[in-house]
């Protein structure tokens, strides 16, 4: 069965298998009032009845400037990673009912008050098929979000996306500032890194 390969600095950190999965999603987001410059997380799951339900095998991993992030769309998968539960993650956390993720006035007027932890980020994409592109800050783009997704409707390909946003996009609902958007093929890998 095809899976994904998740390494750091050419060190796997997981390997997905995605013999019975919905989805999976791999992504990394940042921002100028957070404390980590970018947080790497990978989850997904199958969530039909008997299906082993929402499972993480990356909850939050810093990723440094300089450190290279590869994800590779695999026909076979070795040794898997067994993914985790967020009940085996977190255990003593209650289970929450919410079910509106939409930003309120007061959470948005509380996420402006936040202090800026960093002055910018310049963050960096290229596939194997040579495509790259760049993500800067600026007054407009105080947050980033790369996402690679894979969902059993098309098994052989990923869903790649970097873009860059602030708290209007998020209220709006819109999806930022695109600078990637592409797919990726069996066998195709795309990195990831921080420049700045």
């Amino acid at each position: 069965m095809s899976s994904i390969s998740i390494e750091v600095n050419g060190v796997g950190i997981a390997t997905i298998s995605l013999a019975g999965m919905d989805v999976v999603d791999v992504s990394v987001f940042g921002g100028l009032d957070r404390e980590q410059k970018a947080m790497l997380s990978a989850m997904g799951g199958n969530y039909s009845e008997g299906g082993c339900g929402h499972l993480i095998w990356i909850a939050e991993r810093g990723l440094l400037p300089g450190e290279l992030l590869s994800v590779r769309l695999n026909e076979t998968c070795g040794i898997a990673t067994p993914g985790k539960t967020i009940a085996e993650l977190y255990p003593e956390a209650e289970a929450s009912t919410r079910s509106d993720f939409s930003v309120s006035a007061d959470m948005a007027a509380e996420i402006r008050a936040r202090p800026r932890l960093h002055e910018g980020f310049k963050v960096q994409v290229e596939t194997s098929r040579a495509q790259q592109a760049c993500a800067r800050s600026d007054e407009l783009n105080t947050c980033f979000t790369f996402g690679i997704l894979w969902d059993r409707f098309r098994p052989d390909q990923l869903c790649v996306r970097l873009a860059s946003y602030c708290l209007d996009d998020v209220v709006a609902r819109t999806g930022g500032n695109p600078h990637l958007e592409t797919t990726l093929s069996m066998g195709d890998s795309v990195s990831f890194s921080v420049l700045e």
